[in-house]
């Protein structure tokens, strides 16, 4: 049987496994038979050993008559060594030697015994992380820390004793968040697009009747479109024909890269594929047009005429009868909405006709629409703190309604339901971090795809930061195109010093070409600038090179700057 390892800290540490131990080392920890436990650990001296029997004389001078487990080593009379109860049964004690991949460290025992704890496997291992942490390991510490490892059994020692070094709150929840993170699988966008995938598998899900799927559906789009009103719509229609107006005035080609800098095409798209050559601005990326490719459009647009009323809908079709490609997807999804409900108060719905819309890719897609819109930050906002703090305050709201709708029907163990606590366990994981540390996920709209975002904050622990005091951020994204990519910022006054790393060559090549773009812009802002590129810097870990850097023994000058939100408020 493998046993955990347990770890090196005093003058016994170089001794291999099986060198005998000084008697005085480990006090005695059996007073009888009868307290010899399975797992249990003690000292013994071989005084008599035959086959599997062995008679063991301990420090208090009792013997024990035990049998050794089948494949334990060879053992030598007059020899001291740990031994690990297997069982006790009718007063014969099944034993094996305690062997380690390292050394059997007294200390370790000797702190157990004196904390009043007891000595096992996972208990050594408590001992050995606290100690390698270099935590104190005196009674009240180890007793609390018992406290959260049995407490928490499924969750591993060594996270355990890292939460309780960072002062991070130990639950379940958080421990598992704790580990997602040290894993490197934490990433917020990927847990919405899980979400985003369960949510329309929910919706057309056996389970439910007619009643509950309409009903079901209602009450989701309706907190998933919180905020999201035909003022909205009316907003981004009239952004998308102010355009329209500047391309067909001046051509695709007279939009400059400034322009969109600025916001005048940000989120528009361009078809150059038109017949006449001619670039037109088709649709913002929240209208049908740019949702649904062709082929979607089509079909969707028959599935929409066999529901209810839809097909005399002059706001979903048009004089010719085609689908209204300039309606936005929350738009589609109310029209829908409603006459899904009136119909079926008349009684004119079939359940098949239901769940062949909610299962069809077009009407996914729009949800997808409304959620990534709610969800997902634009890069031109991430300056914004409140915009950050918005979307974690309508996210923990969204995902608590949902959560709350989901246990009044019995599903919360559903894929939905699991996809819904992982992004509330993440949102309250970030929270907790930012009440000693700064940081938070960005998921990031861009052009074309969707990026996760990962921004650290830090600053001089020494002092509050002053105008001249140097202050470092870090911002990680993992982004379709150009991959991995690490963006490292000191900023001290009006100089800026700032890394960009990449995985590829080509990713490498891309950003170099466009520096001096980026360096003409801050110049122009008054800004003294060093742009460097550099190859793959290696992924940051998020617990040792961000958690840990404050922390005493890690040399570190800065801990995160209070520059920070509540994700919550």
């Amino acid at each position: 049987m493998q046993i955990s390892y347990v770890g090196q800290y005093n003058k016994n540490a170089g001794q291999p496994v099986g060198t005998p131990v000084p008697s005085t080392a480990v006090t005695s920890l059996t007073a009888a038979v009868r307290e010899l436990v399975p797992g249990s650990i003690f000292e013994g001296n071989i005084a008599f050993v035959k086959g599997s029997n062995v008679i063991l004389s301990l420090e208090n001078g009792q013997n024990v008559h035990a049998r050794l487990d089948k494949n334990a080593l060879k053992l030598v009379q007059g020899q001291s060594m740990f031994f690990q109860v297997k069982s006790n049964e009718d007063g014969v004690v099944a034993i094996r030697p305690y062997m380690g991949t390292g050394t059997s460290n007294p200390t370790l025992m000797r702190a157990l015994q004196a904390a009043g704890l007891p000595i096992d496997d996972r208990n050594l291992q408590m001992v050995d992380a606290m100690m390698r942490e270099q935590m104190p390991i005196n009674a009240d510490a180890l007793a609390e820390m018992h406290r959260a490892v049995v407490g928490n059994e499924g969750v591993g020692v060594d996270t355990l004793v890292q939460m309780r070094k960072l002062d991070l709150p130990i639950t379940p929840q958080m421990a598992a968040q704790f580990e997602n993170y040290r894993n490197d699988t934490h990433m917020l966008l990927g847990q919405m697009n899980d979400l985003m995938e369960a949510l329309p598998q929910f919706l057309e899900s056996q389970s439910m009747d007619l009643s509950q799927m309409v009903q079901m559906n209602s009450q989701l789009f309706g907190i998933l479109s919180e905020g999201m009103t035909d003022g909205t719509d009316a907003a981004i229609l009239a952004d998308a024909d102010r355009v329209q107006q500047m391309v067909d005035a001046e051509g695709a080609a007279g939009i400059t890269a400034p322009d969109a800098a600025e916001g005048e095409v940000e989120g528009m798209f361009f078809d150059s594929e038109a017949a006449d050559a001619q670039p037109l601005v088709r649709y913002a990326p929240q209208q049908l047009g740019a949702v649904l490719d062709p082929q979607m459009q089509e079909s969707f647009s028959d599935l929409l005429r066999s529901i209810g009323d839809l097909a005399d809908n002059e706001n979903v079709f048009d004089e010719d009868g085609d689908l209204n490609l300039n309606l936005t997807a929350r738009k589609m999804l109310s029209l829908i909405d409603g006459e899904l409900k009136a119909q079926l108060a008349k009684g004119g719905l079939e359940a098949d006709d239901v769940k062949e819309l909610f299962s069809h890719k077009g009407y996914q897609k729009l949800l997808n629409n409304v959620m990534e819109e709610q969800w997902l930050v634009r890069p031109s906002d991430v300056k914004s703190k409140a915009k950050i703090s918005d979307l974690y305050e309508r996210l923990e709201r969204q995902m608590e309604d949902i959560s709350k709708v989901l246990r009044l029907t019995g599903n919360e163990n559903s894929a939905l339901g699991r996809s819904v606590d992982q992004i509330r366990g993440n949102v309250e994981f970030m929270n907790q971090v930012n009440q000693i540390y700064n940081y938070v996920q960005i998921p990031l709209k861009m052009s074309g795809q969707n990026a996760n975002g990962d921004l650290y904050v830090y600053t001089n622990k020494r002092r509050a930061r002053g105008e001249n005091d140097e202050l470092s951020a870090f911002l990680h994204l993992d982004m379709e195109h150009l991959g991995s990519t690490d963006v490292s910022v000191k900023m001290k006054g009006k100089s800026v010093d700032t890394n960009f790393s990449f995985s590829d060559d080509e990713s490498y090549a891309l950003v170099e070409k466009y520096l001096p773009i980026l360096d003409a812009k801050l110049s122009a802002l008054g800004y003294n600038v060093t742009l460097t590129v550099s190859g793959d810097r290696g992924k940051v870990d998020f617990v040792e090179d961000f958690l840990k850097k404050d922390l005493p023994g890690a040399g570190s000058t800065g801990v995160v700057h209070r520059y920070s939100f509540d994700v919550r408020a």
